[in-house]
């Protein structure tokens, strides 16, 4: 059959096939991010389906331990990225992309991208910033800011720059994948 038969002999990598749909999410979600300023429900409520759907049929022992790992995974997402959002730190769709990613690849997918996330927020900002030509929007928020943590009266608050979490995510996938922290912590 030559090498289309050995192809379709070989093993299914489920691992590879989880990795390809978040990758493929994330593009998406960065994209519809960037243009449209939100990550919608139809996006991120299938990826979690599904990432609950795959666990359950690829559980190496039982069927139902998979769904309840990938199901605590989600669930440890939310209640880390529901704080977040309560913080405005991110987004409604950010906080359930995460669960998606949380649920199928696993917290420590999860905890490594939302750290390395964090580490690139502040080049992300002033790139975003500058691009879109908000510096002088950032300085007046900046000083109200400020006011009002120090007490002060300062009026109306300043229209917020909104800067689209979308990539920022999309961008730290490929960075966990490369520097696997929390493996350190494992050994």
């Amino acid at each position: 059959m030559g090498h289309v038969g050995s192809l379709l002999e070989a093993p299914i990598d489920h691992e590879q096939i989880k990795f390809a749909i978040v990758g493929f999410a994330l593009i998406i979600a960065a994209v519809f991010d960037a243009w449209k300023n939100r990550i919608p429900n139809w996006m991120t409520g299938p990826l979690l389906l599904v990432a609950l759907v795959l666990s359950t049929m690829w559980a190496p022992d039982a069927a139902w331990r998979g769904f309840a790992i990938s199901l605590f995974a989600a669930t440890v997402a939310f209640a880390l990225h529901f704080v977040l959002y309560l913080m405005k730190l991110e987004g409604a769709g950010d906080a359930k992309l995460m669960m998606g990613i949380s649920a199928m690849l696993g917290l420590d997918m999860m905890l490594e991208m939302t750290a390395w996330r964090y580490v690139l927020l502040f080049p992300y900002a002033i790139i975003t910033i500058t691009v879109r030509g908000r510096w002088g929007n950032f300085a007046a928020a900046l000083r109200w800011t400020i006011g009002q943590f120090l007490g002060r009266d300062m009026g109306e608050r300043p229209e917020p720059t909104y800067m689209p979490f979308g990539p920022l995510i999309a961008l730290s996938y490929p960075i966990a994948l490369a520097t696997p922290w929390l493996d350190y912590f494992a050994k």
